[in-house]
């Protein structure tokens, strides 16, 4: 008897869990859905970015890039290594170089350097976050 008791709790506590994170889901305005969706798929909104250059050597000081689907009437924001190198609005399926000559951890070997996308609402830097798309590539030594 105790073990259908105890079973029955944990049934009628993983309904109501579960059912309590949909309500919470649903409470939430659109930029904390974001912040959710980039914490967890580190991506959200609408479009894809590609790198045309996935591969490149300690010497080299260019990365090449294009989208697809983005947003064309909103200002793109390109970070690489975590440094802003791009500010502009831009033509999806065009391709694009980015300059990352002195960027500190744009050549790092030990691990992938990322490309980060991102578009916001008011097109300012600290704007609420409508579009992030993340990319990597890897750096070899020459």
């Amino acid at each position: 008897m105790k073990k259908i008791i105890g079973l029955n709790f944990i049934l009628f506590a993983g309904i109501t869990l579960s059912g309590c994170s949909d309500i919470i889901e649903d409470s939430l305005d659109s930029s904390d859905r974001a912040a959710i969706e980039i914490a967890t798929k580190q991506s959200t909104g609408n479009g894809s970015i590609e790198l045309l250059t996935s591969t490149i050597t300690t010497k080299d000081n260019q990365l090449e890039f294009m989208t697809e689907g983005i947003d064309e009437n909103k200002v793109t924001f390109i970070f690489v290594a975590n440094k802003k190198v791009f500010e502009q609005k831009i033509k999806n399926n065009e391709s694009y170089k980015l300059d990352i000559n002195g960027i500190k951890d744009a050549h790092r070997t030990d691990y992938k350097p990322k490309v980060q996308l991102f578009q916001t609402i008011d097109d300012t830097e600290d704007g609420d976050t409508v579009t992030f798309k993340q990319v990597r590539y890897t750096v070899k030594k020459d």
